[in-house]
């Protein structure tokens, strides 16, 4: 794909630069002032009453925020279900949190604020409200927070067959990652049809499609530092490294991963990568003063193996807490280690499961993390105790959890896998649980 293909770099090189953090794009339905006085909801009494303040950053501020989101962890409930209609397995959501770009308050810090129509109010660059999901031939985008707190569809992709002529078969679509550009947001997904679909949210269509890959492609990564580059890992033995604008390939690191995972304290230097076998290797970013014609390949006796016998099976998931390396294996092992020391610090597994693949997340704070499991459940864990903190199950949820995520304010866990139900389990007030627990249906 040549670099004048790429209608996402010409209207960018159109519009020019833009700098202001107002200019950054917020869906209509959720643009409003910043917030003026605290809210009168049930999420707004734990944060208001108990957030550390003069102690945050020390050890005992940690320790009350670890007790305090545990508390709002026990009270989540299930309060939305969604059915996707392409009946296939959910494989990824991704909230649109651009940490880089938006400074909005998270976890017990983010207290949302309400219109009278019953719309949050956010400052204009916050998109944490955008849910993507992928599965079958599909990627669907939600508001998470509008009018009155319902995953409302926004927009609704379906991704045709790409492939020999003649081929009818729909794509399976099992990965997903949100990408900042300027006045957009810019979901890309990926899977067997072998192609990276760019997605514009603001302009409701496909951009961009980048191919090279001769394989299904199992994982996509955004670069943390640059918003026009994106990491893909295929069964071809390759994982690739992209210019969204130009559409053209940069790197071809030759390795067979099934999941690459971007190190946060590198500036995007380096990265990870999870493979079949249960090997774990890092990553350098060659320096390209300018992009090359043709791809540059690295070989894989250029990378540095981390872990070779921490994992026993397929890697799918990983991802980093506190400078630290969360990496999970099909078989239900969630280790958390040293990148520098190697050392193994503690070692999650997960119960009541069988082999599933799941993608965990961790919460913007990095204290917990949350996993799902094959009998339809989510379990919540602090990093730090290794403590199991609460299990989420409902009795109507009894498939696979294929990926789950926290939202920005840690008050709501969303979840989906292989009924194509997304699953949203919300805090409710110990108040509201009580009234629940004496309610007496009228005779």
């Amino acid at each position: 794909m040549s670099a004048t293909s790429s209608p996402l770099k010409r209207e960018r090189d159109d519009a020019g630069a833009i700098s202001s953090e107002d200019d950054y794009f917020t869906p209509a339905s959720s643009a409003s002032p910043a917030p003026s006085k605290k809210p009168k909801s049930p999420s707004a009494s734990i944060s208001s009453a108990t957030t550390p303040t003069s102690t945050e950053g020390t050890t005992t501020s940690i320790v009350n925020k670890s007790e305090q989101l545990e508390a709002i962890f026990k009270n989540l409930r299930l309060r939305r279900i969604v059915k996707e209609n392409h009946s296939s397995e959910i494989n990824q959501m991704a909230f649109c949190l651009d940490q880089r770009h938006n400074k909005t308050p998270f976890g017990l810090d983010h207290v949302k604020v309400f219109e009278q129509r019953g719309a949050v109010k956010r400052d204009p660059w916050d998109n944490s409200n955008i849910l993507g999901t992928t599965g079958g031939p599909q990627a669907n985008i939600y508001d998470n927070e509008h009018c009155g707190d319902h995953l409302d569809i926004m927009s609704h992709f379906l991704l045709d067959p790409v492939g020999e002529e003649g081929s009818e078969e729909l794509p399976e679509m099992l990965t997903c990652c949100w990408i900042h550009q300027p006045q957009d947001a810019i979901l890309a997904t990926a899977g067997t049809d072998k192609v990276i679909h760019i997605l514009s949210l603001s302009r409701s269509k496909e951009l961009v499609r980048l191919t090279g890959h001769s394989h299904t492609i199992t994982d996509i990564q955004a670069h943390p530092f640059n918003d026009d580059y994106l990491l893909s890992a295929s069964k071809d033995g390759s994982v690739r490294m992209w210019n969204i604008l130009t559409g053209k390939c940069l790197l071809i690191f030759e390795i067979k991963a099934s999941v690459v995972c971007f190190s946060p304290n590198s500036e995007g230097k380096t990265f990870l990568t999870g493979g079949y076998n249960g090997e774990i290797r890092e990553w350098s970013i060659p320096t390209m003063d300018t992009e090359p014609e043709e791809p540059i390949v690295i070989l894989a006796n250029e990378s540095r193996v981390l872990q070779s016998g921490l994992h026993s099976a397929r890697i799918d998931c990983i991802r980093f807490a506190k400078g630290k390396v969360l990496s999970k294996s099909v078989n239900g092992k969630v280790e958390y280690w040293d990148p520098e020391t190697l050392a193994q610090i503690r070692t999650f597994n997960i119960k009541n499961t069988a082999s599933n693949q799941c993608r965990f997340d961790v919460s913007l704070d990095e204290l917990f993390f949350c996993v799902g499991t094959s009998n339809g459940s989510v379990y919540i864990y602090n990093i730090d105790t290794g403590r199991t903190v609460t299990e989420l199950k409902h009795r109507r949820s009894t498939k696979a959890i294929r990926t789950c995520i926290f939202a920005r304010d840690s008050r709501t866990v969303i979840c989906a896998g292989e009924d194509s139900f997304i699953w949203r389990y919300d805090y409710v007030t110990d108040e509201t649980l009580n009234e629940w627990a004496n309610w007496k249906a009228e005779p």
